[in-house]
């Protein structure tokens, strides 16, 4: 295992990114991130009291944020006195006194003006912040604050995601698990860092999907590169050009340190691999095992194409045995559970059904480290009650039911049924099928319920747009699923990702998108559920695809272009 830490020359590179930016007041525009860090948001007012009221705990987390956003010397050897506060969005070709953050305010004593500049600008019509009329101390953001950002900061400008993530993490590790150093190209590992950069910062500025749709772009292009050494303060200050009175003044670390830098978390080996996965915000692997062995029983549930069936198969060789069914209309008890049938002599024998079977192999299995999962697919799509019968209390574990009649297994009549605890259940249903209202409420809270959503970083991180580089295919489903939601006001319907993942278009691991092929998958699969979710309801399905797209336009430019208007692709 070995930490990995932003190069030096992709630190210059973004410098120089947002030495180009267009950005009117960075140091504002920075404190509107700092303000998303400690939990700031439209709902509700949030407190920022002057620091005589911030306690030991708020004060060190808030000074965390501010470093990770601004900060111009290294906690390791280094303590910012004056002219030490800088946010990347005022970055410009000479740094002055107007662009640098209360240059004449030692770090620590940041919070103070902070507050200052709150009361003093912030709190104005045409900023970001709003006062609570009942307390002073409280804040939030007015509703419309993303089309401020956009209007009166950003000139209407996007953020890179990925020269912001360079600067934020200049001065932060990632732990890098040793199968990446071992397996990976290193362009290969330089992605997955980078991906780890990027998910980390999100989560930290606790941006919303509507933040980084409006105010940040994400070119799969830029990459962060990544090396052994970390850069120092004094290395990092050499890549800005100051003016000659406000060189920033650094001592060094006092007796004791930075206080509220004892802390300062690199990136986890553990967490490294999560972050890494393009997962979207859903469940990983990992996760939802752990989650099954405290549990015992999981249902995934969510829009048809979210990978859920996929992910219950992933983890299924981490298992002894692996048993699978499909549920349908005509499930019965008797093939579940077992009961009396006929053979092909025509009597009526004891017949076990799939899951009792599977329970008493379990239960004969005298090895406790061996673990069995049995898979349900579509498990609302059979009267559930009915095929479970009296063994639907078993799924507390604890009870035994009474089987009437009892089961002819292996020579031996079971009367009696419990599962075993080493047998473990993964159910899976679609949200768009109606029939989801009908899972019994028995059934309900037994289980655990994992929601799924289309994942539109996997689409991104598989997907080759050199040949089609004016329409990201992502950005595209995220639009039509937003389209569809405005309409049908339905989370149900939204489309997964697996229809934008296209199996035909794919080679070496990556699909290879064309104008062709999106027109091919846009005409023939996407127009046709959409199609069947809007049925008899033209307004809807115009609505949604416009007057043009439902006529499957088959001229290739005719039909990119009626695309990108309909969908806000430009």
């Amino acid at each position: 295992m070995k930490k990995m830490y932003v190069a030096e020359s992709s630190i210059s590179t973004s410098i120089k990114y947002f030495r180009s930016l267009n950005i009117f007041s960075g140091e504002q525009l920075g404190l509107f991130f700092f303000f998303k860090s400690i939990g700031f948001d439209d709902r509700e007012y949030h407190s920022f009291p002057k620091v005589s009221g911030i306690s030991n705990e708020e004060r060190k987390e808030y000074l965390k944020s501010m470093y990770k956003l601004s900060a111009l010397y290294d906690y390791d050897t280094e303590n910012g006195e004056k002219r030490c506060c800088l946010f990347p969005f005022s970055i410009a070709d000479e740094i002055g006194k107007n662009n640098l953050f209360n240059p004449g305010t030692p770090f620590k004593g940041l919070l103070s003006r902070t507050r200052d500049t709150v009361d003093n600008t912030l709190i104005d019509d045409s900023k970001f912040l709003r006062k609570d009329d009942a307390n002073p101390d409280h804040f939030r953001f007015p509703r419309n604050y993303i089309q401020i950002l956009r209007s009166d900061f950003l000139n209407s400008e996007k953020i890179s995601l990925v020269y912001l993530a360079a600067w934020y993490f200049r001065f932060r590790g990632i732990e890098t698990p040793d199968t990446w150093l071992k397996n990976d190209p290193l362009q290969h590992l330089y992605r997955r860092c980078t991906r780890v950069c990027i998910k980390a910062m999100i989560n930290e500025l606790k941006l919303t999907e509507d933040e980084l749709g409006a105010l940040f772009y994400h070119n799969e292009e830029e990459i962060i590169h990544f090396a052994e050494n970390k850069i120092s303060g004094a290395s990092l200050r050499n890549q800005l050009n100051f003016s000659k009175d406000y060189i920033p003044e650094i001592t060094g670390i006092p007796r004791g340190g930075n206080d509220y830098m004892s802390d300062m978390k690199d990136i986890e080996a553990s967490k490294a691999e999560e972050l890494s996965q393009p997962v979207g915000g859903n469940i990983t692997a990992n996760r939802l095992k752990n989650l099954l062995l405290a549990a015992k029983q999981v249902i995934l549930y969510g829009v048809p194409g979210t990978s859920k069936s996929y992910l219950a198969n992933q983890i299924k060789e981490d298992f002894t045995k692996c048993v699978m069914v499909q549920f349908h209309a005509n499930s019965t008890y008797e093939q579940f559970i077992g009961g009396v049938s006929i053979d092909d002599q025509g009597n009526f024998v004891s017949k076990p059904g799939v899951f009792l079977t599977f329970c008493e192999e379990a239960r004969e299995d005298k090895n406790p480290e061996n673990k069995y999962l049995f898979i349900i697919d579509e498990i609302n799509r059979a009267n559930v009650s009915k095929v479970f019968g009296e063994t639907i209390l078993t799924l507390d574990r604890e009870y035994t039911a009474d089987l009437a009649g009892g089961i002819r297994y292996n020579g031996k009549m079971i009367q009696r049924f419990s599962i075993p605890e080493n047998v473990y259940i993964i159910a899976t249903m679609n949200s768009a099928d109606r029939s989801i209202a009908q899972i019994d409420y028995a059934i309900r809270r037994r289980f655990a319920f994992v929601r799924f959503y289309p994942n539109y970083e996997l689409i991104s991180s598989v997907s080759d747009t050199s040949k089609m580089p004016q329409i990201k295919p992502d950005v595209l489903l995220k639009n039509i699923n937003k389209a569809i939601f405005n309409v049908l006001k339905d989370e149900n319907m939204l489309l997964g990702h697996a229809y934008f993942i296209p199996k035909w278009a794919m080679s070496d691991g990556k699909i290879r998108w064309t104008p062709e092929v999106l027109k091919q998958l846009f005409n023939y699969y996407i127009i046709p559920i959409i199609e069947e979710y809007t049925y008899g309801n033209f307004r809807y399905l115009a609505n949604i695809l416009g007057l043009n797209l439902p006529k499957k336009i088959e001229d290739t430019d005719r039909f990119i272009e009626e695309l990108k208007n309909q969908f806000h692709l430009d």
